[in-house]
């Protein structure tokens, strides 16, 4: 892109790096981005704003790298619009799948569970014989008739 000479006069003055200053956070945070900025303008040098920062230059230009990126991914594009609610019917039905797949999974398991204690102790699996009827009176003698 060319610009005029005209077209970089007029308007309002930039900002430039002061323009952090309008921003939300903390005061470290905004003199850092401060910093990171004028260093990529060129108004100071990397080894200034590392004494001024007290950390080293390897460091401060991970710092640089990392806020160029989180800057970078937030300017990609993305779907315009609102994104798309899911649709109460929608919910309801996952809502009654999600009740319905612990349930079974809960018959699966006590199903699982009889299974194998049926196949460890086989004789209990066995239903019992029913028990024979026994009399536990004992018989009374018939009584004969006299015959006439």
């Amino acid at each position: 892109m060319f610009f005029t000479e005209a077209q970089l006069v007029a308007g309002r003055k930039p900002l430039g790096p002061a323009l952090v200053e309008r921003l939300d956070g903390s005061t470290s945070a905004k003199e850092r981005l401060e910093l990171i900025l004028e260093t990529l303008s060129g108004q100071v040098t990397v080894v200034g704003a590392c004494q001024h920062l007290g950390i080293s230059e390897a460091m401060f230009y991970k710092l640089r790298n990392r806020v160029l990126q989180v800057c970078l991914e937030d300017l990609e594009p993305k779907p315009r619009g609102r994104p798309p609610q899911p649709s109460s019917a929608d919910s309801e039905r996952s809502a009654e799948l999600a009740a319905e797949v612990a349930t079974l999974q809960r018959a699966l398991a006590a199903q699982t569970v009889r299974l194998e204690l049926a196949q460890q102790l086989p004789r209990l699996a066995k239903q019992p014989e029913p028990a024979k009827k026994t009399n536990w009176r004992t018989p009374r003698k018939k009584k004969q008739r006299r015959r006439k």
